[in-house]
């Protein structure tokens, strides 16, 4: 199965996560980068406000097509109990070009990164073969057993092929 995790990370959660994901899946990953600047406190409440109102993120060119891969795993942090605007604007934009999709989403609890999550799924329309959803604190101290019952649900939903 050929996959692809796509991610984007303002603080460097979800990336630990995509990277652990992208390792037990041998899979290919992209971050995507945004033309906004979230760095620090105007950053975080610029993205909350960007959340809130659904606005499309200027993403950087990405460099692999998710056309070319079985599944894409896309990830992202909770904002404003939504996905992430990087995130909702890739999945949107490359939903035509998605075959198989899983979701992945982390914050500060489990309960709004399951909000993100469903938000995802509701922005693109696409159902997912799988989804995570990981509180802030989970993934700092050890979020291996999560890790590991997705990445058996996505192997198991590619062997049933």
């Amino acid at each position: 199965m050929k996959t692809l995790i796509v991610y984007y990370s303002r603080t460097g959660t979800t990336r630990k996560v995509a990277h652990e994901l992208a390792e037990a899946l041998s899979a290919d990953i992209e971050e995507l980068k945004e033309r906004a600047n979230r760095e620090g406190a105007k950053g975080y409440l610029q993205a909350g406000r960007d959340s809130m109102r659904k606005r499309p993120a200027e993403l950087e060119a990405v460099t692999m097509d998710p056309a070319d891969y079985d599944m894409v795993v896309i990830g992202g942090p909770c904002w404003a109990q939504g996905m992430c605007t990087p995130i909702r604007t890739y999945g949107i934009q490359q939903k035509e070009n998605l075959k198989k999709v899983a979701f992945f989403s982390t914050a500060g609890s489990a309960t709004f990164s399951r909000k993100a999550v469903d938000s995802m799924a509701s922005a693109t329309g696409l159902t997912p073969i799988a989804t995570m959803a990981l509180a802030q604190k989970d993934v700092k101290s050890d979020a291996s057993q999560a890790l590991e019952k997705f990445v058996a649900t996505l192997r198991a939903a590619h062997s049933q092929e």
